[in-house]
């Protein structure tokens, strides 16, 4: 009996040795700066919600063994206070001040530097950053 698929697709995961465009896409994941990245998947966030939850699980799925209340959470390296990407407004840190788990309801200012975010658990003190 014969398949239904009647060609066969890409690999999932295709050889970088043998697939030239992943090779260029690994080579310049390699050279990306941490910011890049940050503003790299802001932005593919916004293009395509799908796809960055998609790539944010394959590197770290939600349910890695970390309770909610124990996450690692955004703040600025300078100041503790809370930091977060709001594709809406910029795909940049900004500092925010309200609830940081729902959606909309967080008012960005600037305190006058900009924010570095930097990931403090819930039992540290931003002191110590």
């Amino acid at each position: 009996m014969s398949t239904i698929i009647a060609q066969s697709g890409r690999q999932v995961h295709p050889d970088p040795h043998h697939d030239e465009a992943a090779r260029q896409r690994r080579d310049r994941l390699a050279k990306a700066s941490v910011q890049d990245m940050e503003l790299a998947l802001g932005y593919l966030s916004m293009i395509d919600p799908e796809a960055f939850e998609i790539a944010l699980t394959a590197a770290a799925p939600p349910d890695a063994g970390i309770p909610e209340d124990e996450a690692p959470l955004p703040v600025c390296r300078e100041c503790g206070a809370p930091v977060g990407i709001f594709p809406d407004r910029s795909l940049r840190w900004q500092h925010f001040r309200g609830d940081d788990a729902t959606s909309g309801t967080q008012e960005t200012y600037d305190p006058g530097h900009p924010a570095e975010a930097a990931w403090l658990l819930p039992s540290e003190d931003p002191e110590e950053l």
